[in-house]
């Protein structure tokens, strides 16, 4: 089931209007430029005139699909094209490539290296331990739709952030902790972040990528019968 199989038209009275000028097109479609456009959905509810996208039918549904699993690989799927355009845009160029794209609305590879990570670490973060959630609450805020990021929300993890989405650079994580983690580099971890995640992180990254091994032992020799800030909490 897709967001498109909504039929609001045999609910509520429709028309289509113009994305840019807010004119009434004749269709749902109309040529701009020679190119076949759509126009924006609105809706007669309670007697006002809505955009598609707010009719509360659409919200519900719209809620619910983004709510699972496939809802969550579909943004991630995006997620992963915007943040490999805005680098490029930066003048950086991520090593490797994209393992995960797929052809249009299927994630299976996504969903495979889902699969494997849950056999192993089971259905939580393997760096919180905090249980994977899948909840978009889909609320407007202030003229735009908040995703309303929970902490235990799945999300997509790069390990190391120079690195593209390949099946040995991505790891699954609660958002919690991909928010948290940022672009910090493994010393500023070390000082910042709960010893055990910490811990568990690195584990993760030396099984993934050896040649960090000597970071992380510098590391621990630096720490090495100093008290790590998080174990005074």
């Amino acid at each position: 089931m897709t967001v498109n199989s909504i039929n609001l038209k045999g609910v509520y009275e429709s028309k289509y209007v113009h994305p840019k000028t807010g004119e009434i097109v004749k269709g749902s479609r109309y040529f701009e430029n020679g190119i076949l456009k759509r126009g924006r959905q609105m809706c007669l509810v309670g007697g006002k005139w809505m955009f598609k996208t707010d009719v509360p039918e659409y919200r519900k549904q719209t809620q619910e699909i983004h709510s699972s699993l496939r809802g969550f690989f579909q943004g991630m799927k995006a997620d992963m094209v915007q943040k490999e355009s805005a680098t490029l845009k930066k003048g950086r160029v991520l090593i490797g490539n994209n393992e995960f794209k797929d052809k249009f609305n299927c994630y299976d590879k996504l969903q495979y290296h889902y699969d494997k990570q849950i056999e192993r670490y089971g259905p939580r973060c393997p760096i919180t331990g905090l249980e994977f959630t899948f909840k978009r609450n889909n609320q407007k805020k202030e003229g735009y739709t908040s995703a309303n990021k929970n902490i235990t929300n799945l999300s997509n993890d790069r390990m190391l952030n120079e690195h593209h989405y390949t099946t040995q650079n991505m790891l699954f994580t609660c958002t919690g902790w991909n928010l948290q983690r940022r672009d910090f580099s493994l010393k500023d971890m070390s000082i910042l972040m709960r010893k055990d995640f910490f811990e568990n992180y690195t584990r993760i990254l030396v099984e993934r990528f050896p040649e960090k091994q000597d970071e992380v032992d510098q590391l621990n020799e630096l720490e090495n019968g100093a008290e790590h800030p998080q174990e005074r909490r």
